[in-house]
């Protein structure tokens, strides 16, 4: 085991950032989408936009971006933080300072929001319930 933290919720997935390893994020059956410091375990940002448990979350190859997939049926695509040489050296040795909480009307982190509907299709907007 090369590291383990405790989650605040029951995690289903996790995936590191995989250019330089230095954060993670993980979802479960709070809702939310969390990206954590890698060498610290704080919590550096939160994303809010499912309406069911998070079941699957995975980071782009090339680390800028990451998606989730959730059992309300959507995948969301959020943008991950920068964090090039300039920007680390700003923050320290042990990483991030702060944490941001991300609401699903936040266009800053929020990239796309998909969302599957009950025939399998791809579809750009929910589907509105029936009355």
């Amino acid at each position: 085991m090369v590291k383990s933290y405790t989650m605040p919720c029951m995690v289903e997935s996790a995936s590191l950032e995989p250019t330089m390893g230095n954060m993670f994020v993980a979802g479960g059956e709070d809702m939310w989408v969390r990206l954590f410091d890698f060498h610290t375990g704080e919590e550096i940002a939160c994303n809010k936009g499912h309406h069911g448990p998070v079941h699957c979350v995975r980071f782009a190859p090339g680390g800028e971006s990451y998606s989730s997939g959730s059992e309300d049926g959507t995948i969301r695509i959020w943008q991950a933080l920068n964090m090039n040489s300039e920007e680390n050296e700003s923050y320290g040795v042990n990483g991030l300072s702060g944490k941001v909480r991300v609401g699903v009307d936040d266009v800053v982190q929020k990239v796309e929001g998909f969302h599957i509907t009950s025939d399998g299709h791809l579809n750009d907007k929910p589907e509105k319930p029936n009355p």
